[in-house]
């Protein structure tokens, strides 16, 4: 379906920022320079609290990372929680990478996370194409229609030699304005 064309993009960033409930589900591809993985995701996220599952991988069994400000859990079948007070402490700690987790839910929607310096690139339709920040580049390669706005359904997140794949998502918005 043709995403809406918004030629004011303030206009269209406001939206989707307003936007704090939401939820979707999809696949997550997570590459390195020595392996790969590929999981189906759900995010939840209302407000400053999200809960993040993941499951279907080879090497590991269902995991859930439930986090709020000051907090996060990792939990995975038949391993005692971890916890830590960011997702990004957690994500280095246990996987060696610098991964801006908090900054993905903002990413995700399409828009650039509102501390550090971004520079997006659009479309001819004005959507969001590619967005670099922090050492990062956002490739937004798909997008679909969800009530008045559109939301981003493949997504490329990447700063070698970690690349993050986001394919095939389905969206439910909450509260969309």
């Amino acid at each position: 379906m043709d995403a809406p064309v918004n030629d004011d993009w303030q206009a269209r960033r406001d939206l989707l920022e307003s936007i704090t409930q939401w939820e979707f589900t999809g696949r997550i591809g997570v590459r390195d320079d020595k392996d790969s993985h590929t999981s189906r995701i759900r995010w939840r996220q209302q407000n400053e609290t999200y809960v993040i599952n993941l499951w279907g991988t080879l090497n590991a069994g269902a995991t859930e990372i439930t986090g709020r400000p000051g907090e996060v859990v990792l939990v995975q079948e038949g391993k005692p929680p971890l916890r830590a007070a960011t997702p990004e402490a957690l994500v280095y700690e246990q996987l060696g990478y610098d991964l801006p987790v908090a900054k993905l839910r903002f990413w995700i929607k399409g828009v650039p996370a509102p501390e550090g310096i971004s520079t997006p690139s659009f479309n001819a339709e004005n959507h969001l194409i590619t967005l670099e920040q922090d050492g990062w580049t956002v490739q937004y390669l798909g997008y679909t229609n969800y009530a008045t706005e559109s939301l981003p359904t493949r997504i490329r997140i990447e700063k070698p030699p970690l690349r993050l794949d986001f394919v095939r998502l389905d969206w439910a918005l909450q509260g969309t304005p």
